[in-house]
């Protein structure tokens, strides 16, 4: 899939993507929660690791400007709700369109795999929140990290959890009734 400047291209990950992944989350740290290696290397190989078969219900997908990996997010679909773990652009490729790119894929995705939406948790404190709301995301939520870290600690950041629904409310249940609706 090919962006409208027809320079990025929308790919889903491969084993070979896993030395950028790497080095772009070591280089991001700040900003991502902690996934340990193997969660990648399953889904990039399409093997089991840790006992789980991640490949199954997740996806890491790539962009690439004139062949250079610029980006990845990483995606799983298990449940209800699609979650987006992570989404990542390299500082210096960082433009909107190449993660409206990324994300407009997981939500297509989403729909197909008939979720009811995508959901993404993210720390209070970044810049990212506002691509978030610009893509429609509505923060339910503030919760507090309980992921470890990379440094093997417990992260006590406050995280904003992000939704965007993709049935009209009375089709989920929240309105059931047509004069719910119209208040």
């Amino acid at each position: 899939m090919r962006s409208t400047n027809n320079e990025t291209l929308l790919r889903e990950g491969i084993p070979g993507d896993f030395p950028f992944i790497d080095s772009l989350h070591k280089e991001e740290g700040h900003a991502l929660g902690f996934i340990p290696k193997g969660v990648y290397l399953s889904v990039l190989e399409k093997r089991r690791i840790d006992q789980r078969d991640r490949w199954k219900y997740s996806k890491i997908y790539i962009t690439e400007d004139n062949g250079e990996q610029t980006g990845y997010c990483y995606v799983s679909f298990h449940g209800e709700m699609a979650k987006v773990f992570q989404i990542v652009v390299r500082k210096d490729a960082r433009r909107w369109y190449r993660a409206t790119l990324m994300l407009s894929r997981v939500e297509e995705e989403a729909m197909r795999r008939g979720k009811k939406g995508v959901e993404a948790r993210v720390a209070i404190d970044l810049e990212s929140n506002l691509f978030w709301r610009a893509m429609g995301y509505e923060p339910i939520k503030v919760l507090t990290s309980t992921w470890l870290n990379q440094r093997e600690s417990k992260s006590k950041r406050p995280l904003f959890l992000y939704q965007k629904l993709f049935l009209p409310l009375f089709q989920q249940g929240q309105k059931t009734t047509e004069k719910e609706i119209e208040q």
